[in-house]
């Protein structure tokens, strides 16, 4: 048995293999080559995140990780089972090598083959990532701001603020990663959607919010809730690969009346006129102000774990 990383043609050998052995899986999808080698541009393109187990000259099974942590699940084909042990080492030991913190699964919750395998080797549940729905109709009506608060776009320049809101949310996200997310992002243009709620006259930032909208997403009331996807615009996921959903509205106070305000902040009804259905919203379990926040106003559509290991 040989443990090697990526070489041009893996991706082939490693769709075979997560479709032969997923379809027994629920909700189980079936992955093409090319979808996996475009999964692996751009910040994903380092060769030496993927190990590859090769027996008699055949690709048996793989695993890889990413920079910001996350490991796959160490697929193979039946009867190659033995491989999976040496798979999960290579990529533990390089995550050591490159002095990672952490490492992190997430995976269905009915996925509990795949579940045991992480929790017989060391990996806890950290948190859960709860998907929420709610019909645009549910929202509040817009209301006068109280005298001494104000709503204004976030700017760059705020983003030291917008971390301090929520430590805990940001803690593994750089302030340049953050402000090259929010202006920089290929996929969506949050300059007109992001705005920070200030207090008057000390210009404090107390809070801050963002709709994500655009046809061109999916409706959150179509989608598999249960799926492991980050949702593209949840404050803290800014270092995830993202679902791009339409209607997301994401937010971080200091107090929740100041949430109230944000959530009221946004036009429902002329996003509503202008075809959105349904708001969406994702927040982690291990933040219960803010999951409180928005159980009062969503409903819980689904969630998926967070398994994590520490890594010395």
């Amino acid at each position: 048995m040989l443990i090697r990383t990526y070489e041009p043609g893996d991706e082939h050998a490693q769709a075979r293999i997560f479709n032969s052995v997923g379809e027994s899986l629920p909700a189980f999808k079936q992955a093409s080559p090319d979808e996996i080698a475009r999964r692996y541009q751009g910040d994903d393109s380092d060769s030496g995140t993927r190990f590859y187990a090769v027996i008699d000259d055949e690709v048996v099974g793989y695993a890889v990780f990413c920079a910001n942590g996350r490991v796959s699940y160490p697929w193979c084909l039946p009867g190659a089972e033995m491989v999976r042990e040496p798979l999960l080492d290579a990529v533990l030991g390089e995550m050591g090598r490159r002095q990672l913190p952490e490492a992190w699964a997430a995976y269905r919750s009915d996925w509990s083959a795949v579940l045991d395998f992480f929790e017989a080797h060391a990996f806890h549940e950290k948190r859960q990532m709860i998907n929420y729905l709610a019909e645009v109709s549910w929202m509040p009506d817009r209301q006068e701001l109280p005298d001494d608060r104000i709503i204004e776009p976030l700017g760059r320049a705020d983003v030291a603020e917008l971390v301090a809101l929520a430590p805990r949310l940001f803690a593994s996200i750089e302030p340049h990663s953050l402000e090259a997310f929010f202006w920089e992002n290929p996929h969506y243009d949050f300059s007109e959607s992001l705005f920070a709620l200030i207090e008057r006259p000390t210009g404090k930032v107390l809070g801050a919010s963002l709709l994500v909208t655009s046809d061109r997403f999916a409706d959150p009331s179509k989608i598999d809730a249960a799926m492991p996807c980050f949702r593209l615009g949840a404050f803290g996921t800014e270092r995830e690969r993202h679902k791009r959903v339409n209607g997301l509205f994401s937010c971080v106070f200091l107090d929740q009346a100041d949430g109230e305000l944000l959530l009221a902040a946004p036009d429902w009804s002329r996003a509503c006129q202008a075809g959105l259905s349904h708001v969406a919203a994702q927040a982690p379990s291990d933040l219960s102000a803010l999951c409180a926040f928005y159980d009062g106003h969503f409903h819980r559509q689904g969630a998926f774990p967070i398994l994590a290991r520490r890594l010395a």
